[in-house]
């Protein structure tokens, strides 16, 4: 997976990891591994918040602050991407671009 092709999306850090927490590939983050384990935590918890809700399979948590976005996306059972973005209007081509990602791996 490259990281680097989402770079011209607003992208300004990203984080791939596996079901584990451990760190595959990352782009301009600080501590990919507490990020990593810390963010596999999230998307078990909020799979199993859906899961009681009787929602289907968790794809794609979004988290805004003031100062911008989280975009965490689950690939598959054992691959996950975490994005970050400061720039809240690019959220649409940040999307696009995972998409088009996702759709290559």
């Amino acid at each position: 997976m490259d990281l680097k092709k989402l770079e011209n999306t607003g992208l300004e850090t990203a984080l791939v990891f596996d079901k584990n927490g451990d760190v595959i590939d990352s782009f301009k983050i600080e501590y990919p591994i507490n990020i990593a384990a810390m963010s596999n935590v999230i998307f078990t918890m909020c799979k199993e918040m859906l899961e009681d809700m009787k929602f289907s399979d968790l794809k794609q948590i979004v988290l805004k602050t003031d100062s911008g976005l989280l975009i965490g996306n689950k690939f598959d059972d054992n691959l996950f991407l975490i994005t970050t973005t400061n720039d809240i209007s690019k959220l649409g081509l940040l999307l696009k671009g995972i998409d088009n990602l996702v759709l290559k791996t």
